[in-house]
């Protein structure tokens, strides 16, 4: 497809053959010979042609739809509904100091030389600690959710075996406790 273009002596509009541009021409009207340039429009016509061989981007996805306004929901209550009984606390105590004097138990009996072979010493010391950590969750934020210390409560009093008088009276009064009403409401029994 021959191309037009300018001559730079008489500005007249040439028709020049493609296989002519970028040789040199000659002005059939003023005469003047040049080099033909390739013209613009030829390069244009090329990025035209590359463009339509390069593929089209994909369509893009129709937009995601919004998500629905989120419920709030109520934060769980930490605390039960009311604080907890006098006899709630008084078991978290007495289980906790149950505990302590367990372990002091132990020691002194560990202390003598021939108590360390008595299996009440360890008895003493693995219900100690137990207890003391048992004492601790029931005194804490979550004691609504702790199981009664029923068990605890049978540890002290059989502690009796090492001369735990302290312990098995308090354990004979945490079992009394636990048999109130509002102590089982408390424990959900």
């Amino acid at each position: 497809m021959p191309e037009i273009i300018g001559c730079p002596g008489c500005q007249r509009q040439l028709k020049v053959p493609e296989e002519m541009l970028g040789h040199a021409v000659k002005c059939p009207r003023c005469g003047h010979t040049f080099d033909a340039p390739v013209a613009p429009a030829t390069t244009l016509e090329y990025r035209a042609v590359e463009l339509a061989e390069e593929p089209s981007p994909a369509p893009l996805p129709p937009p995601l739809p919004e998500p629905p306004e989120p419920d709030y929901i109520q934060p769980e209550r930490i605390y039960p509904a009311q604080s907890p009984p006098g006899k709630v606390q008084a078991i978290a105590v007495m289980t906790l100091v149950g505990g302590i004097l367990a372990v002091l138990t132990a020691v002194g009996l560990l202390l003598t030389c021939y108590c360390a072979a008595w299996p009440g010493t360890y008895y003493s010391l693995v219900l100690g600690i137990l207890a003391i950590i048992k004492g601790s969750a029931l005194l804490g934020r979550e004691a609504h959710r702790e199981t009664a210390p029923r068990t605890i409560a049978i540890m002290q009093i059989v502690n009796i075996i090492n001369l735990d008088i302290p312990n098995c009276v308090m354990g004979i009064l945490s079992l009394v406790f636990l048999n109130e009403p509002e102590v089982r409401r408390y424990y959900r029994e």
